[in-house]
C-alpha cells in the first residue's frame, strides 16, 4: 500500500476501531466489554504500519520547508543588495553628470563674462542645470526604491505560499500525533 493510500486508510481504520469498541458486548456489572481480538489487532496493525510513513513524510516536508525558506531568504537578501547597488550606481552616475554639467556651465559662464548680463544669464542657466540634475537624481533613486519594493513584494508572496504549505504540514503532523496518543491511551 502506498503512503497516500495508507494515510487515507488511517481515518477509516480509526472509525472501524471506534465502531468495534462501541458495538462490543458489555460485561455484566462492569464497564468492560468483549472485543473480537483478531479484528481489533488487525486494525491496530494497519494503523501502526501507516503512521510511521506519515510521520516520515511530514518530517521530509518540514526539512524541505526549511530549505525553501533558506533559499527564499538568500534570494531576498541578494535582490535587496542588487537593488541597493543599482540605486547607488544610478545616483553616482547622476551626480557625475551634474558635476560635469556644472563644470561646463561655469566654463561657459567664465568665457562669456564680457558683459554682466551674459554672466547673469549663464548663472541662471547653471542653476537650472543643477536643479534638473538634482531632480533626475531624485527620480533615479525613487525608481530604484520602487524596483526593490516590487522584488520584495514578489518574495513576500512566495514566502506566504510556503508558510501556508508548512502550516498544513504541521497540522497534519499534529493530527497524526494526536491519533497516535489516542491509540496509546485507548
Amino acid at each position: 500500500m502506498s503512503t497516500g493510500d495508507a494515510l487515507r486508510r488511517v481515518p477509516d481504520a480509526l472509525d472501524e476501531l471506534v465502531a468495534l469498541v462501541e458495538s462490543a458486548r458489555a460485561m455484566p456489572l462492569s464497564s468492560s466489554c468483549v472485543l473480537p481480538r483478531e479484528e481489533a489487532l488487525d486494525l491496530l496493525d494497519e494503523l501502526r504500519a501507516a503512521l510511521p510513513e506519515a510521520l516520515e513524510d511530514a518530517r521530509e516536508v518540514l526539512v524541505a520547508r526549511e530549505e525553501l525558506l533558506g533559499q527564499a531568504r538568500d534570494r531576498r537578501d541578494r535582490v535587496t543588495e542588487e537593488a541597493r547597488d543599482e540605486a547607488e550606481r544610478m545616483l553616482s552616475s547622476a551626480r557625475e553628470a551634474a558635476d560635469r554639467m556644472l563644470a561646463d556651465a561655469r566654463a561657459n559662464a567664465e568665457h562669456m563674462v564680457s558683459a554682466d548680463g551674459v554672466r547673469r544669464a549663464a548663472e541662471a542657466e547653471a542653476r537650472g542645470v543643477l536643479e534638473a540634475a538634482a531632480d533626475r537624481a531624485r527620480q533615479l533613486r525613487a525608481d530604484a526604491d520602487a524596483y526593490a519594493d516590487q522584488r520584495l513584494a514578489m518574495l513576500e508572496d512566495t514566502l506566504v505560499r510556503l508558510l501556508g504549505t508548512v502550516e498544513r504540514g504541521r497540522e497534519l503532523l499534529a493530527t497524526d500525533r494526536a491519533s497516535t496518543a489516542a491509540e496509546r491511551l485507548g
